[in-house]
């Protein structure tokens, strides 16, 4: 969802006292890249998709890749200023320690003032040398990093300073922040952005970034949603444009993902009893995450922010709900790979406190291990968000810092350690244990009686799963 940001995080925990209902604003594996090369020093590589599982290496020689990971959106902000660059190498180092291998951060910074691009096409050159440096360091340190290019809120500017630059170019009807999505004018200030980030050449690697293994994938917008049209065919126009366009400019090297939150729509397979409060967001969770280009799905996990108020029985039963019904969608509908790749607890006091944040990171993280490790579809998350120490003026309620909340980062180094075990497997084998070896797990797709044979069992055991999470719900 959204995460408040450092400079309006006090306004947003006023609302949330005023009006019992939270809004946050937030945001984001491999040795370092010595050349200009497909490969890396630790023979890890660009990774791909394999139906549900995400994997490295090619042809018949296929291994699982998991991914535990975190976000920090602030990477190339702080490294943009080389006397801060010892946070960025400290925040990566105890990441590394902890087990984990994916930093989800941002790749802009649109208007204000630290901005990556200034104005349309008019970028910043040292605050672009802050991202060649956390590229640098990720891959430095094993870290693979999925990379977000632009916010649906207005912290970093957003959708809507894009909106605002083609109005102060005299571009009329722009009404509001949602014409991001359908305006030609706006659309072509994202596609010129999304091409300056891919083909950068970066000043410390050489390797451009569309070239990069240390770069997981590319998130087309933070938490994209449209009040304009809450059926979701505008964000889905969006997304079918955009993503075939990243992948051309990137040439098929990296994954795509939208950077949906996972809220359901109108469309077909959509669980939208489960979005909370029963509102719709202007997003289709399964028809987008179908659309061509889209690698793989994602969700994010704030139940106790989405069902503020509510009980902590209630919420936790949002949470398995949720998880269950996406990972079900991902494997029956779009055999794609499911990504976590927001989750946290906001600390409050009087409300939530650490003890209470350490047990739901334990649930959120059996659900991860419990699906990967069945072969299944979840195949890794990000928790919001990872601090260093001393960064006093980035918290913003979620942040875990790992040298100071040791609960936590015994949790989360376990749960990196269990995932790491399951990485380098045949994912044919794996597929083979699950599937009995059939291929199409797509419920919609016609195929051969070993399919079709497939597709009744998926059904009766979806069957099962809805029964048993209605009884799970009570609990």
């Amino acid at each position: 969802m959204a995460r408040p940001r450092p400079g309006a995080l006090a306004a947003s925990l006023l609302l949330l006292s005023a009006s019992a209902a939270a809004a946050r604003q937030h945001h984001g594996l491999l040795p370092a890249v010595a050349s200009n090369s497909n490969d890396t020093a630790g023979g890890g590589g660009f990774v791909g998709v394999d139906g549900t599982q995400f994997v490295v290496g090619g042809g018949n020689n296929k291994s699982t890749i998991y991914f535990s990971g975190f976000n920090a959106y602030w990477l190339m902000l702080l490294a943009s200023d080389p006397a801060r660059r010892p946070k960025v190498v400290a925040a990566f180092r105890q990441a590394s320690d902890h087990g984990l291998n994916l930093a989800r951060t941002w790749a802009f910074s649109d208007g204000g003032a630290a901005p990556l691009q200034a104005a349309p096409g008019v970028y910043d050159e040292a605050m672009f040398q802050g991202l060649d440096f956390v590229i640098a360091e990720a891959g430095r340190h094993g870290i693979y990093l999925l990379l977000c290019l632009v916010n649906n809120f207005p912290d970093f500017g957003g959708k809507r300073q894009y909106v605002a630059w083609a109005r102060e170019a005299g571009h009329g009807g722009l009404a509001t922040a949602d014409h991001f999505f359908n305006a030609t004018v706006v659309k072509d200030y994202y596609k010129s952005h999304v091409k300056r980030v891919l083909t950068r050449v970066n000043t410390v690697t050489g390797v451009a970034y569309r070239d990069d293994p240390t770069i997981l994938g590319w998130e087309l917008m933070n938490e994209p949603r449209c009040d304009a049209d809450p059926t979701g065919a505008m964000v889905q126009a969006w997304v079918e444009e955009m993503a075939p366009y990243v992948k051309s400019v990137d040439g098929g090297n990296h994954l795509v993902t939208a950077g949906l939150e996972g809220f359901y729509g109108a469309g077909a397979h959509e669980s939208k009893d489960l979005n909370p409060w029963g509102i719709y967001y202007g997003t289709n969770f399964v028809a987008t995450h179908l659309a061509a280009g889209v690698d793989f799905a994602t969700i994010h996990l704030y139940p106790d922010v989405w069902l503020w108020g509510s009980a902590p029985a209630k919420q936790a039963a949002f949470l398995r709900n949720w998880t269950r019904s996406h990972a079900e969608a991902a494997e029956l509908y779009l055999a794609k790979p499911l990504l976590v790749t927001e989750y946290g607890k906001f600390l409050w006091e009087g409300v939530a406190n650490e003890t209470q944040r350490d047990g739901f990171l334990g649930l959120v993280l059996d659900s991860i291990y419990d699906s990967a490790k069945g072969g299944g579809p979840i195949v890794g998350g990000a928790f919001w968000q990872l601090l260093d120490p001393g960064m006093d003026a980035l918290r913003d309620g979620y942040e875990i810092i790992l040298p100071e909340d040791t609960r936590a980062a015994t949790i989360i180094g376990n749960h990196s350690r269990m995932l790491a075990e399951l990485n380098g497997q045949d994912v044919r084998r794996r597929r083979r244990r699950r599937w009995g070896g059939a291929r199409s797990r797509k419920v919609h797709v016609a195929a051969d009686s070993d399919t079709q044979q497939l597709n009744m069992f998926l059904f009766v055991s979806s069957l099962f799963r809805s029964v048993s999470s209605s009884l799970f719900s009570s609990v």
